[in-house]
């Protein structure tokens, strides 16, 4: 058995490697590993299928979760010619990430920039689509965005394209030293208490914001290092603060 972690990272490994927030942690000279907390499903592609077949509605897409992009991705594999009708049509996201993923896949993203979902609405109804955008997403999502498309009169459609659920199989390394346990959600607390072999009383906690930390502080527990911006820098500089000067 290999060494244990000095940080158990309670989220999915970015795709593209190394991981971020692993490798801050390896500058810091600490061992890190992520567990994933939620599963995805993609239940609803033949409804999806459905929706973009009528890409003559529409002004563009919007999405804006790379879980969205997956399952516009695994029906543009299938349907070559369903890929070939939305090449180069517009689509509205939030952040970089989601937009180099849509761009992979012949679409040209816009709003990339924008960074929250307010910005985003704004960026839209200045914008004024000719047409209904079709909105596709999870079935945890927030309202913010659809909220400030109605109240700006910006029709569109939505298409629920995946699921996401909390993991029942979550499995934590057994610390056998001083080790941290990093919160990115409030969804990982619904990991760990579902998970017969995670204890949180193992390890000290983290967070990655103040909404995670509060979260956690409601149900009892103690929050030893919140990071000041939800960013591996941030959370790496709040470990090091909570751990104190070197002995």
């Amino acid at each position: 058995m290999g060494v244990p972690p000095d940080v158990v990272l309670l989220r999915s490994a970015d795709a593209e490697a190394p991981d971020r927030y692993r490798a801050a942690c390896r500058e810091a000279g600490l061992r890190a590993v992520c567990k994933p907390v939620l599963a995805f499903a993609f239940p609803q592609q033949a409804q999806l299928r459905t929706h973009l077949e009528s890409a003559d509605r529409h002004a563009a897409l919007l999405v804006t979760s790379p879980r969205a992009v997956t399952a516009l991705a695994r029906v543009f594999s299938d349907h070559a010619p369903l890929a070939q009708r939305w090449a180069g049509r517009r689509a509205y996201t939030v952040g970089p990430k989601t937009a180099e993923r849509l761009r992979s896949i012949g679409l040209r993203p816009r709003g990339a920039d924008t960074g929250t979902a307010e910005a985003l609405a704004a960026r839209i109804t200045n914008e004024a689509p000719d047409a209904s955008l079709l909105f596709l997403s999870g079935n945890r999502r927030r309202d913010t965005l659809p909220e400030a498309l109605r109240a700006a009169a910006v029709p569109f459609e939505e298409a629920v394209v995946y699921e996401t659920h909390i993991r029942a199989d979550l499995g934590l390394p057994a610390p056998k030293q001083e080790a941290w346990l990093v919160f990115f959600s409030p969804s990982g607390l619904d990991a760990v208490r579902q998970a017969a072999d995670a204890d949180v009383q193992d390890y000290r906690l983290a967070a990655i914001g103040p909404t995670t930390a509060e979260a956690l502080e409601a149900e009892g527990h103690v929050v030893e290092a919140v990071a000041d911006t939800p960013s591996p820098n941030g959370l790496v500089a709040a470990l090091r603060a909570a751990a104190g000067p070197p002995s």
